[in-house]
């Protein structure tokens, strides 16, 4: 949307873990360090540790990309599986074409590949991301794996990747055995308040530009409301640009980056603060005021004011059929229609034919689907002219439900969603007192309070969406729900996928 504004070539601050936009600050040089020294010397268990938003699974993605053919990796990036489940992943990420029944015949096979790999000078890795799910019980297991050695080295390397959590679990007395066989832990951070700028300019370089888009005052704004989190930094950066296209600055400022929170309505508090949404900065009205104040919108309208104005003048004078109006009742007037996406879904396409004038001939045509595309209240009404033409009268209003698919820790709108949001947009300007409930929800990995804001920012950024487009802010109400009503298990990849949404529900206020 933003991206020849400013001379880019991609979006700078995408939350993805894109392994080019990695930025290694003192804190990530080090957490890097510890995970090459941990193979290179055959450690055995080490442990990567920190918050949501650090940067963990860009560390590990940039540590594989430097790793030498000598080294045969498994990485388990979902361990919430069960114990043959969990073998049977295993073997196969090592290429191993082979299915277990039991924990014995997997043992027989794993053991033979591990001495045959230190036979052929090669290092067996096994990393497991997100290891805070990892009960106790397949905590042990991965002990046990870890007494498969050689008397004078170890034959298998294992780095657990996860959040805090992690710490906790492995702290328990039950776990004690396994903690005493770490022997690299890493703890990782947010970066230093010194590195956010350097941060900023090096994601905004690779993406293509060498301007200083964001400005001193904006940087401090940013340092101190994210925590120095990259994940957060991202996040506020990203609609920080889109906020400057809109009001039509060739900067960020301090100012825009505090209406970028507003209109986001993140929450001004630590992440690990539960203050029940005491911090929610609210700006309903905002974006709906950045919109109006825009020169475009504004010519627009005044362009539309003049249009009327001479119609009224042309119909005042030319009233009967010999005028302008038995001329206006004889043409067919081209209908604006919209192209949908190819790969947008059957039940999601609509055509408007739009009204011009009382004596042209208005109809609403539905493709087959969940939702209709009807005209406004005010046309209802069937209208009499001089030529005797009439406009049908469309449908009632019936509730319509939406679902929007998000991947995993992300907020990035994909071309069938922008297809989506448009449709929903035209259909909420058909009607009057349309009211539109947003909410977001997680799957249940993580910190059940960050998966709580995570949903809830998602359902922001829909929202945003709708009052760049027009939508007054007073007319969407937003919730986050975070892990709560999944729509499917969260013991399955699948299930996860489907959990991971916002919903968007239109009603309209009775009148």
């Amino acid at each position: 949307m933003y991206l020849s504004y400013f001379d880019l070539k991609e979006k700078p601050f995408q939350i993805s873990p894109d392994p080019k936009f990695l930025w290694l600050g003192e804190t990530h040089k080090e957490a890097l360090a510890s995970l090459q020294y941990g193979i290179s010397d055959n450690r055995g268990f080490l442990l990567l540790a920190g918050d949501v938003g650090t940067g963990k699974t860009t560390l590990i993605n940039e540590f594989l990309d430097n790793l030498d053919q000598d080294t045969l990796v498994a990485t388990i990036p979902d361990p919430g599986v069960g114990k043959l489940d969990f073998y049977n992943f295993l073997i196969h990420a090592f290429d191993i074409e082979k299915t277990f029944t039991s924990k014995g015949d997997f043992l027989v096979h794993f053991i033979h590949f591990l001495h045959k790999s230190h036979a052929d000078g090669k290092k067996v890795l096994i990393i497991i991301d997100e290891a805070q799910r990892l009960n106790h019980e397949m905590l042990e297991e991965m002990r046990q794996l870890s007494n498969i050695e050689k008397k004078d080295t170890k034959l298998l390397n294992v780095f657990l990747v996860g959040q805090h959590e992690l710490v906790d679990a492995l702290n328990e007395t039950k776990n004690r055995a396994l903690l005493q066989r770490i022997t690299t832990k890493y703890l990782l951070g947010p970066l230093k308040k010194t590195d956010v700028q350097d941060y900023i300019e090096f994601r905004l370089k690779v993406a293509g530009t060498e301007k200083k888009l964001f400005s001193s005052g904006a940087i401090r704004q940013i340092t101190s409301f994210t925590g120095c989190y990259p994940r957060l930094i991202n996040v506020v950066c990203d609609h920080a640009l889109l906020t400057a296209f809109v009001k039509g600055k060739q900067k960020v400022d301090s100012t825009i980056v505090k209406d970028s929170i507003k209109d986001l309505e993140i929450k001004v508090d630590k992440p690990d603060d539960e203050n029940n949404g005491s911090g929610v900065i609210h700006s309903a009205q905002e974006g709906v005021k950045n919109i109006l104040r825009h020169p475009v919108f504004r010519i627009a309208i005044y362009g539309t004011l003049i249009i009327l104005v001479l119609l009224s003048f042309l119909l005042l004078f030319y009233p009967s059929k010999s005028g302008l109006m038995s001329r206006l009742s004889l043409q067919t007037i081209p209908k604006t229609e919209k192209t949908p996406s190819a790969a947008q879904p059957e039940n999601t396409v609509m055509k408007i034919q739009q009204k011009v004038s009382p004596s042209q001939t208005v109809s609403s045509e539905q493709i087959p689907g969940s939702f209709s595309a009807n005209l406004p209240e005010s046309q209802n009404t069937e209208i009499e002219s001089t030529s005797a033409v009439r406009v049908k009268k469309a449908p009632p209003f019936n509730e319509k439900n939406f679902t929007i698919q998000f991947p995993l820790d992300s907020n990035a709108f994909s071309n069938d969603t922008y297809a989506l949001l448009d449709q929903i947009v035209d259909l909420v300007f058909q009607y009057d007192g349309i009211k539109i409930n947003i909410s977001g929800h997680t799957d249940s990995i993580g910190n059940y309070d960050y998966n709580k804001r995570l949903s809830e920012f998602r359902a922001n950024v829909v929202k945003s969406y709708f009052v760049g487009q027009g939508i007054d802010a007073r007319q969407i109400s937003v919730v986050g729900m975070g892990p709560d009503k999944p729509v499917a298990g969260n013991d399955t990849q699948e299930g996860r996928e489907a959990n991971r949404r916002v919903e968007i529900q239109l009603t309209r206020i009775s009148r």
